[in-house]
Order: structure tokens, then C-alpha cells, then sequence
């Protein structure tokens, strides 16, 4: 694994890393797609537990930054 990435608090308030950016708005288009899909099927439960996880790793990427020691 590439050493160009910061995981933790303080990396909040900095910018997400591109791919990082770009895997996360996939998994909460999906998630939403999909849970939304579950919903209109009767599964509520399952519905709202699919869209949680979707905003939950959304958040999750916000955390990631990248590392000001990289060397290009």
C-alpha cells in the first residue's frame, strides 16, 4: 500500500483525496439507489439500514487527506 494518504481527525477540514472522493459518492449513489429500492418493496428496515451505511462511509471519506511529505 502507497504511503500518500492520511487517515484521522485532524484531516477532516482538509480536501479528500480524488479516487477517495470519487469511491465514496459511488458507494452512497448505490446505497441510496438500493435502499431506496427496498423501501418502495416493503422492506423499510433493510432500506434505511442500506442507506445508513451509505452515508456512513461517505462520511468516513471525509477523514482521509493527502500526505504534504509525499515525494512526486
Amino acid at each position: 500500500m502507497s504511503n500518500n494518504m492520511k487517515f484521522g481527525w485532524d484531516e477532516y477540514w482538509k480536501p479528500t483525496p480524488l479516487n477517495v472522493r470519487k469511491l465514496a459518492d459511488s458507494i452512497v449513489t448505490a446505497a441510496t439507489f438500493s435502499g431506496s429500492m427496498m423501501n418502495l418493496e416493503g422492506e423499510s428496515k433493510v432500506g434505511t439500514a442500506i442507506i445508513i451505511i451509505g452515508f456512513t462511509a461517505k462520511v468516513v471519506s471525509n477523514f482521509f487527506a493527502e500526505n504534504e511529505n509525499r515525494i512526486i
